[in-house]
């Protein structure tokens, strides 16, 4: 278990990875001195060693570091207790030999940046989802706590905002701590769309709306099969009916539409029952449109290259505007997309421009895809 204490009381000392080590520098008021620590029990204070090069090199007369170590580890339970106590004994000793002449060594840094950056803390919610948070720490912290923290995390914005006025490391860590335990149930519903629904697009747990297909459970194919509906999930109550918002034609749109005024939503939704279901439910759909399919079926009259429709968004193209349009170069799959739709669905992926292209996937059947930005003045770099 990390004592978010260290990071809060010495954020100079960086922990190695299974924290059982630290590695910095400490402040003996106008100094800062070099440290290595060896915790191997953590967080029992058995068999710690503590390094000083400084105190070797001087060899501060009359002061055993060892049978110090020992003395203030009788005295204390934690590691940050135990420096706590270590560093007045240690000032002390740097006052009193005044023999030694002992440069400022706060100018003895090297270019390790230990103040920049708290490398990338994993936690785990309750449904074992992993989490993390960087924390990016101005040079003269921990001296000035005025200004909040920069940080970067993945949470819903409703929860990031509590993270905004954070002025401290342990402040930081409990608010993640207490917001990755809350929002549980959230990330949970999250994955059940993920896997149930073929939401349309890719999602980080940030995220709370999502795009589900429902046109082709529905008697006319040809109509309804580019309809989806943008559900917008409260992460606060995540088990309560989402909202809705229907994409497509306006024609296709229609009977859902039709469906949704007929109706009261919060009414027929149940939290005994799947997301999946509560949508198919909703909507009076057999079942979900699949994102991408190789084989059509017997009654489908028209391709989604016919119908002119956007597959991520799936409203109507503007064919004459070919520098706005994309299409998939897999013949099985033909989709179209707004140039816009395509874009910012590659970058959301993680696709980086360069040489004025994007590269991904296509988002219905994976094929490989570059996307041209030469005529496409909306991604800034």
């Amino acid at each position: 278990m990390i004592d978010l204490s260290m990071w809060e009381n010495f954020p100079m000392l960086i922990p190695s990875k299974n924290c059982k080590s630290w590695k910095g520098y400490i402040s003996l008021n106008t100094y800062s001195v070099y440290i290595e620590i060896f915790c191997p029990n953590i967080p029992l204070l058995d068999n710690l060693k503590v390094q000083i090069p400084e105190l070797e090199a001087f060899n501060f007369h009359q002061f055993d570091l060892k049978e110090t170590i020992e003395i203030v580890k009788q005295k204390t339970h934690s590691l940050p207790e135990f420096l706590k106590e270590l560093i007045p004994v240690l000032v002390k000793v740097w006052k009193q030999d005044t023999s030694i002449n002992v440069p400022n060594s706060s100018y003895i840094f090297n270019e390790e940046k230990f103040h920049s950056v708290i490398q990338e803390v994993n936690l785990y919610d309750m449904c074992k989802h992993s989490h993390f948070i960087k924390i990016f720490i101005p040079d003269e912290y921990p001296m000035i706590k005025k200004q909040p923290l920069c940080f970067e995390t993945m949470v819903p914005s409703v929860s990031l905002n509590l993270f905004l006025k954070m002025t401290t490391i342990l402040n930081l860590f409990e608010t993640f701590k207490n917001v990755v335990n809350e929002l549980s149930n959230f990330w949970n519903v999250h994955n059940e769309i993920i896997s149930t629904c073929n939401p349309i697009g890719s999602y980080t747990f940030r995220d709370v709306n999502y795009r589900i297909p429902i046109g082709l459970g529905c008697c006319n194919i040809l109509l309804d099969i580019h309809v989806c509906v943008e559900v917008e999930v409260d992460p606060l109550n995540p088990l309560n009916c989402p909202k809705f918002h229907l994409h497509g034609r306006p024609a296709s749109m229609e009977k859902f539409q039709k469906r949704l005024n007929e109706i009261n939503p919060i009414l027929i939704w149940s939290t005994e029952n799947s997301f999946k279901e509560n949508i198919l439910n909703v909507f009076e759909v057999p079942t979900l449109q699949s994102q991408y399919e190789e084989e059509k079926p017997e009654h489908y009259i028209a391709s989604q290259n016919d119908l002119n429709c956007c597959c991520i968004c799936y409203d109507q193209l503007d064919m004459a505007l070919k520098n706005q349009t994309k299409s998939c170069v897999n013949e099985k799959c033909d989709a179209l997309y707004h140039m816009s739709c395509i874009c910012e669905w590659l970058l959301n992926s993680g696709s980086t421009p360069m040489f004025e292209h994007l590269q991904g996937k296509c988002p219905q059947c994976e094929e490989d895809m570059l996307v041209a930005l030469e005529n496409f003045d909306l991604i800034k770099t």
